[in-house]
Order: structure tokens, then sequence, then C-alpha cells
């Protein structure tokens, strides 16, 4: 299956040939669709978009002054479970930074064998 590519903002990412300047969008696949489409899940708010509120994930487990991280793994597994209900989280990791900015990384395998690795 293909998908359009994304960029970090969420916009199509449309490439220019110098040659012909012909333009076309960049098509994804694969392993990568999987961890473009798990990034989605996680930056939309649940309820956020009106097509399907039960898309995205509770910013306000993550938001938080005093984050509690087990709290987040379990909200980021949610998001991965909207995905695709076979991923599992290998492996998980919180650092919250002195000027409070929170970087969460995580590893997850879904039942075909495909792993994604993803850092918000």
């Amino acid at each position: 299956m293909d998908g359009f590519m994304l960029d970090d903002k969420g916009d199509v990412v449309i490439e220019t040939d110098e040659r012909t300047n012909k333009s076309d969008i960049v098509m994804v696949s694969d392993n990568d669709l999987i961890e473009q489409t798990v990034r989605q899940v996680l930056r939309t708010n649940l309820g956020e978009w009106w097509l399907n509120e039960d898309e995205g994930i509770d910013f306000y487990v993550i938001l938080t002054k005093n984050p509690n991280f087990d709290e987040i793994q379990n909200t980021i597994n949610l998001g991965l479970l909207q995905v695709d209900d076979s991923f599992v989280i290998s492996e998980f990791n919180c650092k919250l930074e002195k000027d409070r900015k929170l970087t969460i990384n995580f590893t997850a395998t879904n039942g075909n064998g495909d792993e994604i690795s993803v850092t918000l």
C-alpha cells in the first residue's frame, strides 16, 4: 500500500524535477508508511479530527507539569493500537529536560514483524 509522504508539519511533500520542471507528490510505502501513520495518530489530540473523533491520543496525559511515564506509555500504546492492533512496544523511554521539554522514544513491532522506531 502507498500513501502521500508528509513532512514534519503534516503537509504533503511535492518534488520538482529540475530538468523537466514537472512536480509530483512523493509517495511512501511499507515501514515508512506505517511509521508515518503512527506519527500522525500520535500528533492528533483525541477528538480533534471531526471525521473520526476516536482517532488520536489524550494530550493531557503528556502535557502536564509532572508527567507519569507509565501513563504516557499506556497512551502511546493506545495510539499504536489504532494503527495496528498487533503492535507491541519493545523499548520505551521518556526524558524530561530541565526546560520542561519531554522527549519520548519508543520501538514497537507489529504482528507482521514490521518494526518502527519513533521519537516525539
